[in-house]
């Protein structure tokens, strides 16, 4: 099979591979659909913070396809599957306490163990969520999807609230139909790519705001842009009571200036998020039930061949690109 092994920093390569030998409680599929995360980039960049890697590995952990041979009770050869990337332990203080994403043997398939940039991926059965009437391509989505559900269940979104967004990348626009499907309409952002503040208003944005704008009291704000000045505008504009989610994942070289008795002041609620614990199967039903449309956050489709160039960001009007293996 064809497979894009990532051997270090900016060294991938598109190799034929033997196919992988299924064990007990596995199953083997046919990958349709991985979608290019900014974790696959920080990772090919080498980038300090980035997730642990071992090379050589197969990159890719948004991803979806039709399993083709099993070990497992649970799936037949033919079921369309979504994957949910991240293995818990089970046994740490975290998982047993309710709270696995902070798991102290967390692993993940296209991080740590082989994943999707391929044309045929192992899956442990427990991984895989069975799905129907959505197109491959969309499936993917469903792990961002998934996490950014785990971050606004954390900050609760409430039809009257007054709603700042912060970078309309793919999580952006995620996050915006996320907000709206909670009733949200008074939702306003801040983006400085014309093509992305395009797409924003063209799906809901009341309006595109500069950062010394008047509009300066939000009862919400979610930060995707993952920047010093990104974060410092989140806090500036929070309002009284406000609640603000820090969802991007900026370098750990980042530092920011918070005025801590600005915060006491307004009594803000200040939140981070971190991967998706149980909240795949919500993002898999909510993209069956037609509930959120995320086909718009596609801007390319690709082989593995163009995989180099799309980790290299070289595609113009780049959002959420998805390798067809």
């Amino acid at each position: 099979m064809k497979a894009a092994i990532f051997y270090g920093k900016r060294n991938l390569k598109v190799e034929d591979v033997s196919l992988p030998v299924l064990k007990e409680g596995e199953i083997l599929v046919k990958v349709e659909a991985c979608g290019i995360c900014g974790t696959d980039i920080h990772i090919f960049n080498g980038e300090e913070g980035s997730a642990k890697v071992t090379p050589p590995i197969v990159l890719g952990h948004e991803f979806c396809g039709t399993v083709i041979d099993t070990k497992s009770k649970l799936f037949n050869v033919g079921d369309k599957v979504s994957i949910d990337p991240n293995i818990y332990c089970g046994v740490c203080r975290f998982c047993r306490s309710g709270r696995p994403q902070l798991c102290e043997n967390l692993t993940a398939l296209g991080v740590n163990i082989n994943g999707g940039f391929a044309e045929y991926a192992v899956v442990p059965e427990k991984q895989a969520i069975k799905f129907d009437n959505i197109d491959f391509a969309e499936a993917a989505l469903a792990e961002p999807l998934a996490c950014c559900l785990h971050g606004l269940e954390k900050i609760k979104i409430f039809p009257t609230d007054k709603v700042l967004i912060i970078g309309f990348g793919p999580i952006g626009l995620i996050m915006l139909e996320l907000v709206k499907m909670y009733g949200a309409d008074n939702i306003f952002g801040y983006e400085v790519d014309e093509f992305r503040k395009n797409v924003a208003k063209d799906y809901g944005v009341k309006a595109i705001v500069d950062e010394d704008c008047s509009e300066e009291s939000f009862d919400v704000v979610i930060e995707c842009a993952g920047t010093k000045e990104s974060i410092e505008m989140a806090f500036k504009k929070l309002g009284k009571g406000g609640r603000v989610l820090v969802f991007s994942v900026p370098s750990p070289t980042v530092a920011t200036e918070i005025c801590p008795f600005e915060m006491f002041r307004k009594e803000a609620q200040i939140f981070w998020s971190f991967v998706n614990p149980f909240t795949q199967k919500l993002a898999i039903e909510l993209l069956q039930q037609g509930k959120i449309n995320l086909k718009h956050v596609i801007t390319h489709k690709i082989s593995l061949d163009e995989l180099l160039e799309a980790l290299s960001k070289k595609f113009e009007n780049q959002l959420k690109v998805i390798v067809q293996p």
